[in-house]
Parts: structure tokens; C-alpha cells; sequence
């Protein structure tokens, strides 16, 4: 049984039952359950965390304005790709196992991988309630803006 903020759909649990994955939801929490990308697709779309688990993620393709919260791992790391003209916010928000599915620290990001800015004006903003709390351990490619507010 998936916890109410926990975006089931991406999950093997989803994938077992068929159930169609839709892009992330907002203000959800998800678990990579293999091998997908997934775009976040939609205006302004909030996802709570992230667990990269112990799967091998394709990616996360920022394609529409995007805020994720704190992004975790069992081991792998999830490389994220922004488009030209878009921003990927990190908001450090923190995940609780009884609400999200898992539980994760708020300013975390060891599961995220390289990012890739594709194109002018591709954004990178870096949000954290407490100072020089947050780590980046892939390597940031390409041309674009990184805001950092601490």
C-alpha cells in the first residue's frame, strides 16, 4: 500500500499493475522502480523528494519550470537534463515515510547525478533554508544560469 503522497505509478508496485505513469505529480513524492525517464512536463509542477533507490534511472527532463524538494539514492544517481528558457528550483523539501513513502532529510541531494543545461537561459536555482547545508556531487554541463539562495 502506497503512502497518499507518494506517486505510486512510477514504482514497480505501479508498473506490476499496470497502471499508466502520467508524469510526476504535484506535490508528491516518487520512487524510481527501473529504467525511465520521466519529463516533468507541466507549469510550475512541485514534486515533494525524490528516491533514486537502487534502480538505474534514465533521467528527469525539465521541460516546464519545475521545484523538486530533496533528492535520494540507494547507490545510483539521477542525471536531469533542463531545456533552453526553464528553471529546475531545489527546494530542499524534506519527505517523511509515513506521508511520501521514504523518508528523506530536507536539503539532500545525494541522488542527484550530472545536470545538463541545454541552451541559453537553461536554470539551475538552488534554494536552502540553512546555509552551505547543500551538496552537489555531479558534474553541471553546458551553457546557462545557477542561482544559489542560502
Amino acid at each position: 500500500l502506497a503512502a497518499d503522497g507518494n506517486w505510486h505509478e512510477i514504482m514497480a508496485e505501479g508498473v506490476a499493475n499496470g497502471i499508466p505513469a502520467d508524469g510526476p505529480q504535484d506535490n508528491k513524492a516518487f520512487t524510481y522502480g527501473g529504467n525511465h525517464n520521466i519529463t516533468a512536463d507541466k507549469v510550475g509542477r512541485i514534486i515533494t523528494a525524490i528516491n533514486v533507490a537502487a534502480t538505474n534511472p534514465g533521467g528527469l527532463n525539465i521541460t516546464e519550470d519545475t521545484s523538486v524538494g530533496s533528492i535520494v539514492t540507494g547507490g545510483n544517481l539521477l542525471p536531469v537534463t533542463i531545456i533552453a528558457g526553464k528553471n529546475l528550483t531545489l527546494t530542499g523539501t524534506a519527505a517523511v515515510v509515513a506521508n511520501h513513502g521514504f523518508d528523506a532529510a530536507a536539503d539532500t541531494y545525494t541522488g542527484l547525478g550530472n545536470i545538463t543545461l541545454k541552451g541559453a537561459n537553461a536554470g539551475l536555482i538552488i534554494q536552502s533554508a540553512t546555509p552551505a547545508k547543500i551538496t552537489l556531487t555531479g558534474n553541471i554541463d553546458a551553457g546557462g544560469i545557477i542561482t544559489v539562495n542560502t
